[in-house]
């Protein structure tokens, strides 16, 4: 079946590259991803993914404004497929195939109106690209710019699939018929600073809104970098007897051109109640490879420190490193702990290799373990 699955997938892509000059076909593009990663539990257990799989993007020519595309995203076991750590296959461990994009998208003047199933990134809705496949969403989404320096993004998402969805092979409604309304508005009129606002309306019990700000600063002076950033977020609870949740977020980094060396601390503290990350990775200065604010399951706080080193000054062109180290509190002062090393190296503008380990002691979920996952990309 899989021999079958690849068979078509390259027939697909080899038919489609004779007509393409003589149809409606505008371009088509997209990568193949090879993933191996190595769970090791407690010292106890060992699990092994190995997955080969891939996304091919078809966008068709505008007529009048409009065009239509659509995205094919695979992951296919080789091997071993034993189901630990970042989600590589479906909810019951088995290699699968999505349309995860399917969309018409019309262009006037300064709006963007996109319909159907798409990659989104805002906030507290993501594609969080950390394994096989990301998420991708049944919405609609409309962008605006005609106010000067000013993006305004209106959304209903109404369906999710990919890595962190409840099922990740299958589009399955965001909060039953509701789904998310969002609004978002960015401004970036002043020099340097990019200011932004959020608003999702979820309608479900646990949480019935979130609203979100986030100011970022970046300058610099001769060789040295720097930039500052601040986030809010607050998560109105709708259970009676339940207090909203209240996250304050800070994050500062310096960069010297000419070591290719980069700092950063970030903060975050959470007050009330438990943090949601929304359906994706989340938004929060803090987040690593593995745990982020919500694992203190209610009122937190952490720190997060990482060091960058681009190896281009030691003329190691298209190399970089980075260490990152996250320290989370709950409010019983019961502290997890987690270090992530991360490697890219870029053979060629369209292959590259990432390389990432972490060490996570989750104290506070009783949970202790070492994940490595390497990736190799080719782009087209």
């Amino acid at each position: 079946m899989k021999k079958k699955i690849f068979l078509a997938y390259s027939l697909l892509i080899f038919t489609i590259d004779i007509i393409y000059a003589d149809t409606f076909i505008d371009t088509i593009d997209g990568y193949v991803r090879s993933g191996v990663q190595i769970t090791d539990i407690k010292h106890d257990n060992t699990y092994t993914d190995i997955a080969l799989g891939g996304k091919l993007h078809i966008d068709t020519k505008a007529f009048y404004g409009i065009h239509a595309a659509a995205s094919l995203y695979t992951t296919n076991a080789l091997g071993k497929q034993e189901g630990n750590g970042i989600l590589f296959f479906d909810a019951n461990n088995h290699s699968y195939t999505i349309l995860g994009e399917a969309y018409l998208k019309g262009k006037w003047e300064n709006t963007v109106l996109t319909i159907g199933r798409q990659e989104i990134d805002t906030p507290f809705a993501d594609t969080d690209d950390i394994g096989m496949i990301p998420n991708t969403f049944e919405a609609a989404m409309l962008v605006n710019k005609t106010i000067k320096d000013t993006t305004i993004t209106l959304g209903h998402l109404h369906k999710m699939a990919g890595v962190d969805a409840p099922n990740s092979s299958e589009f399955t409604r965001i909060n039953d018929d509701e789904g998310v309304q969002l609004l978002g508005v960015s401004y970036e009129g002043i020099s340097n600073l990019v200011l932004s606002a959020w608003d999702y309306r979820l309608n479900r019990y646990e949480t019935d809104n979130i609203a979100y700000f986030e100011a970022n600063y970046e300058n610099n002076h001769n060789d040295l970098t720097y930039g500052l950033n601040l986030q809010y977020a607050l998560q109105n609870a709708q259970i009676p007897g339940e207090d909203n949740a209240d996250i304050f977020g800070i994050d500062a980094s310096v960069g010297f051109e000419n070591t290719g060396i980069a700092l950063g601390v970030a903060y975050n503290k959470s007050q009330g109640n438990a943090v949601d990350n929304g359906f994706g990775g989340g938004p929060f200065f803090t987040s690593a490879e593995h745990l982020t604010l919500a694992e203190a399951n209610g009122e937190g706080e952490a720190f997060f420190y990482t060091a960058q080193w681009d190896a281009k000054s030691a003329n190691l062109e298209n190399l970089s490193f980075l260490i990152g180290k996250l320290i989370l509190k709950n409010d019983s002062g019961i502290q997890s702990d987690e270090i992530d090393f991360i490697a890219n190296y870029s053979f060629s503008e369209s292959l590259n290799i990432q390389a990432c380990f972490s060490h996570i002691d989750d104290k506070i979920n009783a949970a202790k373990s070492k994940n490595t996952r390497v990736f190799l990309n080719y782009t087209f």
